[in-house]
């Protein structure tokens, strides 16, 4: 086998681990690469040696500026949706809608998930932020690795 067809092989696999953590959970849909191709979109992914001084395994968000309403809308309906069935929860609502989320899913392999998600359309801005989250890391030190 070829070199390169090794390399693709092993990014092809990279990329599916951190997308089976998210199986079962609406937000995982959303990391379809739908906002990939969008301009004021931004889609990160990251996994691996940057997040462990975090105790972070899976890092992936998707940030919208200048996003339109129904985008908006179509990712505070997967959060909301995962967020139903959340551990723990700490949200904010704006006009009857979420502005503000914070929700700790149930483990999986052993790993601590999470979900960040911040609508400023709901108080007048215009930006949509959502992030997940996996790992060993506590609540707390996810807070604290956010607001960094």
């Amino acid at each position: 086998m070829k070199p390169a067809h090794i390399l693709f092989l092993m990014l092809l696999l990279a990329a599916a681990i951190p997308a089976a953590a998210q199986k079962g959970l609406a937000v995982g849909a959303l990391f379809d690469g739908r906002y990939r191709d969008i301009p004021d979109a931004r889609e990160t992914i990251i996994s691996g040696g940057q997040l462990k001084k975090h105790k972070l395994s899976t890092y992936r968000s998707i940030t919208l500026t200048d996003a339109d309403n129904e985008s908006a809308d179509a990712i505070e309906r997967a959060v909301r949706r995962d967020g139903a069935d959340a551990l723990s929860r700490e949200v904010q609502f704006r006009d009857g809608r979420l502005f503000y989320g914070f929700y700790r899913l149930r483990r999986h392999n052993d790993l601590n998930r999470y979900i960040f998600f911040l609508n400023q359309l709901a108080a007048g801005g215009n930006k949509v932020i959502l992030i997940y989250l996996e790992g060993s890391a506590s609540p707390e030190q996810v807070k604290k690795m956010l607001k960094q």
